[in-house]
């Protein structure tokens, strides 16, 4: 049960939230609104690729250009198994990013083409600009990078990091906000959303012909969704699009927004690449110009394009997990983008509003990411809190002969939640993986606006989000033989240790996280626009 105390100050409301789990965990909660004004708008964009020593004449063969090193040998990429080593380079990864200005504040959106990004590391960029009033830093989640988290290292207790490549990313974010902050020019922005029906062929048994497909049905599933035996997918593509003022209404930035894990390469490819998100945005800025930016949506329980079939000609099947995939696919998003957007200006004065959540408290019951925590591989300056302090204790508390293995003692992590709005358009910003079954509720609460992109790790990547009634704890039960190697003596029958299970902060995330973006989604429904 969550107890919220609120606090009139100047027009910003402050809260402090206690937890059972977690007492004693500050929690602010900041709504700004003002009178619509002029909206002035900036994109930039800035190479993040990461760059060795062992790859730099790999990067130079292929975009013509001497690269300054960034990171250490090997780069270990991320999203799959251990060991996974860059040998070669498709497409340069980016930070891209947009500065939304007008009298409501200035909001800044940065999509980051990395498997995540820890809030620690966000709240250093956060350090690093100014003239910022929200600023939400996503991670597309795309599983052909580098690792940034830790759990990809060359095994399973070694993070597969560096550091100083979490450095050279916040400075290329920093400077992008700051590059984009100094260059605002009078705006317009418009949106759509359209549904992605009949972008895959629907013929292999999970591919229910939306361009994506829902790889794990959870219990109960099949309730909600009878006529696909429970797979549940996110449709809406959602298009946001800024355009200069002026006469000639070039655009600036164009934000496309849809559900589905980057990771059409899958685990045998070891060619650096922001997956088929490159494409989409290769063919949005030749047919509109500007700077395109993609944002994955609720990519939870779980969302992919690994089980669908795509077509040029609409009869033979793309080889799966190949570059031709990843192309016409992409290409593919990008025409459904294309074809949400109508040919009206836009709006020149929209409403800014935003609400955000910091700290969320969440207790963690993930006896993996306590042991990850405990032997440094997850972290990277994060720690486990207890009662809203940092807490790097570390214990032994599984009974013999388990008694060995290493545990983070801290009752919990803190994160964030938010959204946002421009106009008609909100953004939902929450730290995890979503199921989409959740984001559905987020969206039609979020009633004061039209057009609804979810933003898929916002501000922070904790793992899935799954209904706390569909929660299966078998795994963590049998985390103790598992981490000493012995997995069958589990006296747990059958546990389900896929993903979205082994990688979930507990059956306590999605209250916690819901109950505290409702009161976001609250206070933007009272903005008039």
């Amino acid at each position: 049960m969550l107890k919220t105390i609120t606090v009139n100050n100047g027009g910003m409301r402050r809260a402090f939230l206690a937890a059972l789990l977690l007492s004693a965990a500050a929690f602010t909660h900041a709504t700004h609104a003002k009178p619509p004004g002029n909206l002035s708008v900036a994109a930039c964009a800035r190479d993040i690729t990461p760059v060795s020593e062992g790859l730099a004449e790999a990067y130079e063969d292929r975009f013509g250009e001497t690269p300054a090193l960034n990171h250490s040998d090997p780069i270990y990429m991320a999203g799959f198994g251990t060991g996974r080593e860059a040998t070669d380079y498709n497409d340069r990864l980016w930070a891209r990013g947009v500065v939304v200005k007008g009298r409501g504040g200035t909001l800044a959106l940065v999509s980051l083409d990395l498997i995540g990004y820890f809030n620690n590391q966000v709240d250093i960029v956060r350090e690093m600009v100014e003239g910022i009033d929200y600023l939400v830093v996503h991670s597309s989640h795309q599983h052909e990078g580098p690792d940034t988290l830790g759990i990809w290292g060359p095994d399973p207790t070694t993070s597969g990091v560096d550091p100083l490549y979490l450095d050279f990313v916040n400075d290329a974010i920093a400077d992008c906000i700051t590059e984009a902050s100094a260059s605002l020019v009078a705006a317009r922005v418009k949106a759509g959303t359209i549904t992605t029906e009949g972008l895959s062929l629907g013929i292999s048994v999970d591919d229910d012909g939306f361009g994506v497909a829902d790889q794990v049905v959870l219990k109960d599933d099949h309730l909600l969704a009878p006529d696909t035996n429970g797979r549940i997918v996110d449709p809406n593509l959602v298009v946001l699009q800024f355009t200069e003022r002026a006469r000639k209404k070039n655009v600036i930035a164009t934000v496309v927004n849809f559900a589905s894990h980057p990771e059409v390469l899958w685990s045998a490819n070891t060619v650096l690449t922001s997956d088929f998100p490159h494409y989409v945005r290769e063919r949005l800025e030749q047919e509109y110009g500007g700077t395109a930016i993609w944002v994955s949506g609720a990519l939870g329980a779980l969302q992919g394009p690994d089980r669908i079939d795509v077509s040029e000609d609409g009869i033979n099947p793309v080889i799966e997990r190949s570059f031709d995939f990843a192309r016409v696919h992409g290409n593919q998003l990008a025409e459904r983008a294309i074809a949400a957007l109508d040919r009206k200006p836009g709006h020149p004065a929209p409403v800014i509003a935003y609400s955000q959540q910091k700290p969320v408290a969440v207790p963690l019951e993930n006896p993996y990411f306590r042991f990850f925590f405990a032997t440094g591989v997850l972290g990277n300056g994060r720690t486990l809190v207890t009662d809203g302090q940092p807490d790097t204790s570390i214990g032994f508390p599984f009974p013999p002969p388990f008694d060995v293995i290493p545990q983070a003692l801290g009752e919990g992590l803190e994160t964030e939640v938010g959204v946002a709005r421009i106009g008609d358009v909100g953004l939902i910003v929450v730290p995890t993986e979503l199921d989409p079954q959740i984001g559905r509720r987020y969206r039609a609460a979020l009633e004061s606006v039209e057009h609804k992109l979810i933003v898929g790790l916002g501000n922070d990547e904790i793992g899935y989000q799954v209904p706390s009634e569909k929660f299966d704890p078998s795994c963590n039960q049998c985390a103790p033989f598992i981490l000493a190697g012995v997995p069958e003596f589990c006296p747990v029958v059958n546990p389900d240790c896929g993903t979205v299970f082994q990688n979930n902060i507990g059956s306590q995330l999605d209250p916690l996280i819901s109950d505290a973006l409702m009161e976001s989604i609250g206070d933007i429904n009272k903005v008039k626009p």
